[in-house]
């Protein structure tokens, strides 16, 4: 194939004195060899330079500079690595050379040079003589090994035909002598590749396609690294070097170089005669003749076994540090997640408190240290929250567990350091007191709580009024497990819980006892709505000024096949543990709407209402007032004619749900009564902020109004306050006829008590009422002592 050789090589147009020059003949020739050095590195352009005394002077150049201008200078300082970038590298011995290399540069008219500058070394075999420098516009940092050694050998032709054209120049001169300077060229042409480290094969251009060119020189250092002679692979192709781990990828590669006349660099697996691999580094450039056509392949090769054994080597060294590395994190993962598992084994999540598991086994500890003392062991301390399911059920359960951690964080404020708090499921929680455990110390600790649960906690935009049951109980030489402790402890606590919201209860055998007929009765309670035990009784509600009974109030009993009449005081909160309470709810509004209807028809004349009382368990469901429309359709009741009664608790865990259900139920037109006004957290606000029509003033107030002005004070303003807001007022629990006539005197309306007459069954009600249409209009209501 022959050279792209078309760029004329410009020479200047005062060659310089005639002993340092080119014969006008060989002027073509030096072209040839510079367009050859071009195309063989890849560059752009070429310069032959010779070196005199007073500096550099351009012989010949080839490429795209201009015409005029090209100037190899030495730097006056060394190179400014942030703006030029033209260093040159000397590619072939530059022991002997006049200058620093070093600091040589390249100026076109006048401007430094920016880009790739490579050149080598023009050599006679006394003296040196110039160089051969080829550029580009890139910026590469170095030749390849076969393009340097195809350089150095254009440096030597440029070598030879600069000694030929002395020897035209000098007739006298035998003819031999040109001809002994040609082999001596040539000699030191083939010392290029003699004495070279790297392995350096020269093969035919042809062909380019399997089986490959063959082999026409290899140096010493190629037999020296493969093993093969000379006689073993001349007239070969490079192939018998390839073996079974020779990459395919890189064998393609090189045959689409051969078949586009390209330089190519490459690494690759090669083996030797003995069949032993070696890695090398592969540099192969093709080289043209002065008539610019290609005549050989010349392959420089470098034995990089050691680099990638170093490599391969790096290579596990990194992979082992990676394994390492991973192994170790993997490690402090496995440790990350064997302390969540313990953290999570060993904590609530919800809260961060100790979970029950903890708990139970500091406990246990706890239980062998005390060995037998009676004082100063250890104690728990185990509470419930009052009306967590109201706000579970009202709020939802995103309310109801911020609610847990806010009581949470309060139980940590209240308990020692020494202290152990733990959530023990739900809303349950308990202390271990140690260090010391006395009963005051217990009482201390259980005080402190309920003074913490008094400060309202804002949930959704409303205000939450907490309260818990506390069971205190002291380990003693009787208990052996921690079970046994936790039991009576709750025990205590229930025993707080039917005694009052918010208080404690410090564990007494006797309650163990009660404990178990607690038990007893909520199974009782259980079975006596599966066999219809339940039955109402009827408290008339009086107008206090007429006499007339305004109404009944619905009062559910418990016909006990052993017990007898049981009060729903002892039954009610069995029920609501027991989750009984909305059936018993809705068969009580059933039944007293049913019997309001048998009254309504036989005393038609004078009309009455029935209260009812409705737990807020039954106001949060969701389907209570379409239940409450089918009933009131069922027996045809008027619905003004229908009170429900509710008590303060329901307001003190308000929701959306109970304040929607009461303005359904008025939108209804049945009535709301406020019943055990003052026994809670009574305020104002309730009548305010919510649908009222009448308030039942509690009997504690009732009772005080004798012994205490404040008390009687307190009523004499409801009963205005009534009159005021149009709200009707009810006086629950009258016993003595000096109460009734306070309240007569400051005007009350309606009064209901055993001094008027006790709940009753509605057959005596019916008596009640037929006796009471015979008296009517005959004046002020009396009593009985």
């Amino acid at each position: 194939m022959l050279v792209d050789a078309s760029t004329d090589m410009y020479t200047p147009p005062s060659p310089g004195p005639p002993g340092v020059g080119l014969a006008l003949q060989d002027i073509a020739l030096c072209g040839q060899i510079l367009n050859v050095a071009v195309k063989a590195t890849d560059c752009t352009s070429a310069m032959f330079y010779v070196w005199e005394a007073e500096g550099f002077r351009l012989l010949g150049s080839v490429g795209t500079f201009g015409r005029g201008g090209v100037e190899l200078v030495v730097a006056q300082r060394a190179p400014d690595w942030n703006g030029i970038a033209n260093m040159i590298k000397i590619v072939s011995d530059i022991a002997e050379a006049p200058y620093d290399v070093s600091q040589l540069r390249l100026r076109i008219d006048g401007v430094d040079f920016e880009g790739f500058a490579s050149g080598a070394i023009v050599r006679s075999p006394n003296r040196i003589q110039g160089m051969l420098l080829v550029t580009g516009g890139d910026f590469r940092t170095d030749l390849s090994l076969a393009q340097i050694y195809v350089l150095r050998a254009q440096a030597a032709h440029l070598a030879t035909l600069l000694d030929l054209s002395l020897v035209r120049r000098k007739p006298s001169m035998e003819p031999d002598a040109r001809y002994r300077l040609q082999s001596e060229r040539l000699r030191l042409l083939e010392s290029v590749a003699i004495h070279a480290r790297d392995s350096i094969l020269i093969t035919e251009a042809e062909p380019t396609h399997l089986p490959g060119p063959r082999i026409l020189y290899c140096n010493a250092a190629f037999t020296r690294t493969t093993g093969y002679s000379d006689a073993d692979v001349l007239g070969q192709t490079p192939r018998i070097l390839q073996g079974p781990k020779t990459d395919p990828a890189s064998r393609a590669k090189l045959r689409d170089a051969f078949a586009r006349w390209r330089p190519i660099e490459i690494e690759l697996i090669n083996y030797r005669k003995d069949g032993t691999e070696f890695w090398v580094e592969l540099s192969i450039v093709p080289v043209a003749n002065e008539a610019g056509w290609f005549t050989h392949w010349v392959s420089v090769q470098r034995d990089i076994t050691e680099r990638k054994e170093a490599e391969e080597l790096a290579t596990r060294v990194r992979i082992a540090e990676i394994k390492n590395e991973v192994l170790t994190t993997e490690i402090q993962e496995r440790k990350r997640i064997e302390a969540e598992l313990h953290y999570t084994a060993f904590h609530d999540s919800l809260t961060g408190l100790r979970n029950r598991a903890f708990f139970m086994d500091r406990l246990t500890l706890a239980i062998a240290r005390t060995d037998g003392r009676q004082v100063d062991g250890c104690a728990v301390i185990f509470l419930d929250l009052d009306r967590f399911k109201v706000v579970n059920d009202s709020m939802g359960h995103g309310a109801g567990d911020s609610l847990l951690k806010e009581i949470g964080q309060r139980l940590k404020r209240c308990t020692r350091p020494q202290d152990t708090l733990a959530r023990i499921g739900g809303d349950e929680f308990a202390v271990l007191i140690e260090a010391p455990a006395n009963p005051a110390t217990s009482v201390k600790v259980a005080e402190a709580i309920i003074f913490a649960m008094r400060m309202p906690i804002r949930l959704g935009g409303q205000d939450i009024f907490p309260a818990c049951s506390i069971g205190i109980v002291q380990a003693s030489a009787s208990y052996r497990s921690p079970e046994d402790l936790i039991g009576d402890a709750d025990v205590a606590m229930y025993q707080a819980k039917r005694a009052g919201q918010g208080d404690y209860a410090i564990f007494s055998e006797s309650m163990r006892a009660e404990a178990k007929a607690a038990l007893a009765l909520q199974t009782d309670v259980r079975l006596a709505f599966e066999r219809s035990e339940f039955l109402l009784h009827y408290q008339p509600i009086f107008d206090l000024a007429s006499g007339v009974i305004d109404g009944f109030e619905a009062l559910i009993r418990w016909q006990h096949p052993k017990r007898g009449l049981v009060s729903p005081a002892e039954f009610i909160p069995a029920a609501e543990e027991i989750g009984l309470i909305r059936q018993i709810d809705r068969w009580v509004l059933r039944e007293a709407c049913a019997q309001l209807r048998v009254w309504q028809d036989h005393f038609g004349e004078h009309p009455l209402h029935m209260s009812v009382n409705t737990s807020a368990t039954e106001l949060n469901d969701p389907g209570f007032v379409d239940k409450l429309k089918v009933i009131l359709a069922e027996f045809d009741i008027d619905p003004r004619s229908l009170q429900i009664e509710i008590t303060e608790g329901i307001f003190l865990l308000p929701s959306s749900s109970v304040a929607s259900a009461l303005e359904n139920i008025r939108g209804l037109g049945v009535r709301i009564a406020l019943d055990d006004f003052g026994t809670g957290y009574s305020s104002l606000s309730y009548i305010n902020r919510f649908p009222v029509d009448t308030i039942k003033i509690d009997r504690s107030f009732i009772s005080g109004m004798n012994d205490n002005k404040r008390t009687l004070a307190i009523v004499d303003l409801l009963v205005k306050l009534g009159a005021t807001l149009d709200v009707s007022i009810v006086a629950e629990g009258i016993e003595k006829a000096e109460e009734a006539r306070i309240l007569s005197d400051m005007g009350c309306s309606h009064v209901q008590g055993y001094y008027f007459a006790r709940p009753m069954t509605a057959s005596t009600a019916s008596v009640m009422l037929s006796d009471f249409e015979s008296r009517r209009g005959q004046g002020p209501l009396s009593g009985t002592e």
